[in-house]
């Protein structure tokens, strides 16, 4: 699926500026199909003024959806950088990973998560 059909596919969940949307869906594009679908169904990807690059949320008042907050910050870095962020945050969401909100996690588990979604996102980056 090419970038342009990530993004209409998306619809209103991708809620940013076109150059978010054009990461977003460069990012999901580099992941196979069943992942990709998975996100296009399940997932909003928002701008956010925040200090961190990328945050995935997913409690369960979601309701199996999942939440994407990609800092404004964010895309003032390389194009790379950007990418391998837009990754790692799909990563703890493909995972499984658990966040800091209502769960309380030991500095190791943290670290092993943010090593996981790294993982992850530097398997993808390169495709």
């Amino acid at each position: 699926m090419n970038s342009q059909a990530i993004v209409k596919a998306f619809g209103g969940r991708l809620v940013g500026n076109a150059y978010m949307k054009a990461m977003v869906s460069k990012a999901v594009s580099k992941l196979p199909g069943d992942i990709s679908n998975h996100l296009i169904h399940s997932t909003w990807f928002l701008s956010s003024d925040e200090d961190s690059w990328g945050y995935a949320f997913n409690g369960n008042d979601l309701k199996g959806k999942h939440l994407i907050f990609l800092s404004d910050v964010l895309f003032d870095q390389g194009e790379t950088q950007i990418i391998f962020t837009i990754l790692h945050e799909i990563g703890h969401i493909i995972l499984g990973h658990k966040n800091s909100i209502g769960y309380i996690q030991t500095k190791e588990e943290i670290k092993l998560q943010e090593s996981e979604a790294d993982q992850f996102a530097k398997k993808y980056l390169l495709a």
